[in-house]
């Protein structure tokens, strides 16, 4: 399998990005700002790491540097966790900007 962008594949990142920003509100209690806005960080970071880095993240490649072939499994989870590490980051970057805002007034 080739990598190639599929709107499978962004919705799969999408989705994930949700989970993963709901995941890192459950472990970083300080940073959590609502079950919406959790939801809406995760989505838009993962939509927008889905469209931007989706042939970034399907690309593997072995010890000669030539690429490997990948399943059509193995690209929906290489997917999946691209999504969730999206959503985690941008909702700790957006729970901390909101963090360090609120704590200054």
């Amino acid at each position: 399998m080739t990598p190639e962008r599929t709107l499978l594949h962004l919705v799969i990142q999408s989705i994930a990005g949700v989970f993963g920003a709901h995941l890192a509100a459950i472990v970083a209690h300080e940073h959590r700002f609502g079950f919406i806005g959790h939801t809406i960080v995760g989505l838009i970071a993962g939509f927008l790491g889905g469209f931007f880095l989706q042939r970034i993240v399907m690309t593997t490649v072995d010890s000669t540097g030539d690429a490997m072939p990948m399943t059509a499994l193995e690209a929906g989870i290489y997917q999946a966790v691209a999504g969730l590490a999206f959503g985690g980051m941008a909702m700790l970057v957006v729970g901390l900007l909101r963090y360090e805002m609120a704590k200054k007034t």
